[in-house]
């Protein structure tokens, strides 16, 4: 708005008129992908691209790749990646996408558990935990932005 950027918690705060006038954007600063106890990152879509078309270079067979809540990260993912096939519950519900490109089937977690992230390694006796408070919602990122080891928790 008027060449302005706000964080997404300022918003509430603004006039009407001004909450008409305003642009939602968002962009990437990290991905994260973890195969067999190790953890794989990007900070760009050209790095994400890199990674997948590594992978199916050493296995081409299919993969199935797990997203909690694939139906907000497929808003992102349906605009670098082909999907041949997409099965949804209802719009923008998405529950499985398969790109053949790359051989890979992604599938919602939080569909097929139908709970809630920071519930699933107790509930499966996993010994893990999701991270909370580690990041300051405030702070703006992209792909540039410094990610302390903190916050990539990759130690």
């Amino acid at each position: 708005m008027n060449n302005k950027f706000y964080h997404a918690w300022q918003y509430e705060n603004l006039s009407e008129e001004d909450k008409e006038q305003c642009e939602f954007r968002s962009c990437m600063y990290i991905w994260m992908f973890s195969i067999n106890d190790r953890v794989y990152y990007g900070r760009n879509w050209a790095d994400f691209k890199l990674f997948i078309d590594t992978i199916y270079s050493y296995i081409p067979e299919r993969k199935i790749c797990f997203i909690h809540n694939l139906a907000f990260e497929f808003q992102y993912l349906k605009s670098v990646l082909k999907f041949d096939t997409v099965m949804a519950r209802k719009a923008h519900k998405v529950m499985k996408a398969i790109c053949s490109t790359y051989n890979f089937e992604f599938r919602c977690s939080l569909f097929l558990t139908n709970c809630a992230l920071k519930y699933i390694p107790k509930t499966y006796n996993l010994p893990v935990e999701k991270m909370v408070g580690d990041l300051d919602y405030t702070k703006i990122r992209h792909s540039l932005t410094k990610l302390t080891e903190k916050e990539l928790r990759l130690l």
